[in-house]
């Protein structure tokens, strides 16, 4: 039995809860975890998990087993980055997690830049707006945006972005473009539904004394931002988006700018990764060279 791959299936398997997605995230077939967790229970001569049909419970010999596996992985993770960092070669897949926006139009166009510097790192990045379980999907880190509600998660703020409201030259031919955001009423409107209730974002900008939140009722509702400034592109409607996701097509002359005296309100965008993994060499210099892609993004800020 390698001991190691051993420990790793375990640690996997409690994390994730269930056999097939502890396989999933190792990239290996679910019999190997299977046999890997049998043969390390009867090495140690104890049931580390409680398996049914249904579920995977980590029995109470097992639970201090893998408060103590964790720990010593850790440790050997830390062995293994130092001589990595040392040599200058950090190497092997890191698994990264980004809204499909994000990860089309300011990830995926600079990543050329990271393998310059770390060829020997492979980046698995899943590109979605679906919220996933980072500890139990086995994600080495996940680029989020809006408030870090997971305590649980360590966070670290890497920018800032803002909205604009805007809308196609052929639009703005057939429509009047708004004076005010009350105007937002009277015209054709696309809404961006939120990925935590499906329902269409409100809206919103800021004056001198308060808040104005607009809930219209829009013309289309897509779940996904680059559907979202394509649908703008195409005269569908107005559109209030991420500024970074519309730049380019402001700067084509597909988009035009409204309501450019008013401010919108921001969100955070983060990193986040499980507090109790070490970060690895690998994991390390792909997290600060995001930090400084982000930094150097034009329609990002860290304040």
């Amino acid at each position: 039995m390698d001991r190691i791959s051993a420990m790793n299936a375990f640690v996997r398997v409690v994390e994730a809860g269930t056999f097939t997605k502890a396989a999933d995230t190792l990239d290996v077939p679910n019999a190997t975890v299977t046999r890997l967790i049998q043969s390390l229970e009867e090495d140690l001569k104890v049931r580390l998990l409680h398996r049914t049909t249904r579920s995977v419970t980590v029995t109470p010999e097992g639970a201090t087993y893998y408060e103590r596996v964790v720990r010593l992985l850790a440790d050997l993770s830390d062995i293994e980055s130092s001589t990595r960092m040392s040599q200058g070669k950090p190497a092997g897949r890191v698994r990264v997690e980004a809204a499909a926006a994000i990860g089309a139009m300011i990830i995926v166009p600079s990543l050329s830049d990271f393998y310059r510097q770390y060829p020997e790192v492979e980046v698995d990045l899943g590109v979605s707006n679906r919220r996933t379980d980072v500890v139990a999907d086995g994600i080495d880190c996940a680029i989020r945006a809006g408030e870090v509600s997971d305590q649980q998660m360590v966070a670290r703020r890497i920018g800032v972005f803002d909205f604009t409201t805007c809308a196609s030259p052929e639009f703005l031919k057939a429509c009047r473009a708004p004076l005010a955001p009350q105007d937002l009423a009277k015209c054709p409107t696309i809404g961006l539904a939120s990925t935590r209730t499906g329902r269409a974002l409100t809206y919103q900008f800021l004056d001198a004394d308060s808040g104005i939140e607009l809930n219209l009722e829009h013309k289309l509702v897509v779940d996904d931002t680059n559907s979202y400034v394509a649908a703008g592109v195409s005269g569908l409607g107005i559109i209030q988006s991420p500024s970074y996701a519309v730049a380019g097509a402001i700067r084509a002359g597909q988009l035009v700018p409204l309501l450019q005296d008013w401010r919108t309100p921001t969100k955070p965008l983060s990193v986040l990764y499980a507090p109790n993994r070490y970060l690895s060499a690998k994991v390390r210099v792909f997290i600060d060279w995001t930090i400084a892609l982000f930094e150097r993004h034009p329609d990002m800020r860290r304040d």
